[in-house]
């Protein structure tokens, strides 16, 4: 079923921020976002929007400010032929028809589509969703295979089980992938099926910092982490997952030479002669890190995320990412990432936990 999101006035286009809260809230209840559009509050034609998007989608979600929710509502209001209703019990302005009602939030039907009009406002809650996620899909992750030998080993479940397959690489060891049942499809059979077939090796969470997360509390294990061009963003991509607090020593933002050496005791030797990009480096970060934190597991991310500071030897892009146990295991790799500056961050973020769950395999996947 195909959704779209329409963010219905300026002042909630210009906060990022709270676009990001908006976003992350809707994947958090339907996986994926299908579209997005932005509309004017000064639109005049909401009416012959909302009756094209109609023809093209089956949910749609609209986010209206404070100043432009009564005009929504009234617009809709007309195209159902009905009236708008103050509901008492929750405060809300809406359609008296309205198959669901929340504060802030209402549900109508609208030539067999469902309409939910959400009233946003930054820095509060956000309403309810009033649209029931489908479970026509399922996302999850495979772990230490190719693509390749996915799309070969699953062709005749696909066909068996009456399922579509969409796969991409998330990283050099995992792949995610989404599969959407047929109209007489069988979902629960097909997982069932791939569980046995990848050797347990799925991770069946929507968010992989949340399977090391919990994977992490069910073995009674730390982690810490030192960061430099990542700035923090491993640690916060943990912390965004409930129950990190069981599991996660803390990080140390090590940007610059003088702080690695101060914080972590990397020596003036090793970043004078091979420099804070390099393996040598995140060895002497990892170290560090265990020494100071005590942690049962440690990650350290250094490189260039541009769009200065590159050489013909070390160019942008360039991150080295390693992983090391107490018990002195480690594995340290060298990227070569293309991208802006922020894009080269959250991809060594993500394998940053990648390289952690490859590091834990044993561990996480063959309880």
């Amino acid at each position: 079923m195909r959704s779209i999101i329409l963010i219905i006035g300026e002042d909630i286009r210009a906060n990022t921020s709270f676009l990001n809260y908006i976003f992350k809230e809707y994947v958090k209840n339907y996986k994926e976002l299908d579209d997005l559009k932005f509309i004017d509050k000064n639109n005049k034609n909401l009416s012959d929007i909302f009756d094209k998007l109609s023809r093209d989608y089956e949910n749609i979600f609209v986010f209206a400010s404070n100043e432009t929710y009564h005009l929504v509502a009234r617009v809709l209001a007309t195209l159902t032929n009905d009236v708008l209703k103050l509901e008492k019990d929750n405060q809300t302005l809406a359609p008296s028809l309205s198959k669901k009602m929340e504060r802030d939030s209402f549900l109508i039907n609208y030539k067999d589509i469902n309409i939910n009009v959400l009233k946003v406002e930054a820095l509060q809650k956000l309403p309810k969703f009033l649209i029931s996620p489908t479970k026509d899909s399922l996302y999850f992750y495979i772990f230490g295979y190719e693509i390749s030998m996915i799309k070969n080993n699953l062709e005749d479940l696909l066909s068996k089980f009456e399922v579509e397959l969409d796969i991409a690489q998330y990283s050099n060891y995992i792949i995610r992938a989404k599969a959407t049942k047929n109209k007489f499809g069988d979902l629960s059979g097909f997982t069932k099926s791939i569980c046995r077939l990848f050797n347990e090796q799925i991770i069946k969470n929507d968010c992989i910092f949340e399977f090391a997360v919990k994977n992490l509390r069910k073995i009674g294990a730390k982690i810490s982490i030192a960061e430099s061009l990542t700035g923090g963003l491993i640690a916060s991509k943990i912390c965004e997952i409930d129950g990190a607090s069981e599991v996660f020593g803390g990080s140390l933002v090590t940007y610059s030479n003088e702080i690695k050496n101060i914080w972590l005791g990397v020596s003036e030797d090793i970043l004078n002669t091979y420099g804070a990009v390099s393996k040598q480096c995140l060895e002497a970060m990892l170290d560090g890190t265990l020494e100071k934190s005590g942690a049962s597991f440690a990650i350290a991310a250094s490189g260039i995320a541009g769009p200065s500071g590159g050489s013909k030897e070390l160019p942008v892009g360039t991150v080295f990412i390693g992983i090391k146990s107490s018990d002195g295991k480690k594995i340290i790799r060298e990227y070569h990432l293309d991208g802006d500056r922020n894009y080269i961050r959250e991809e060594s973020a993500n394998i940053a936990i990648s390289m952690l769950i490859e590091f834990c395999a044993n561990l996480f996947f063959f309880l």
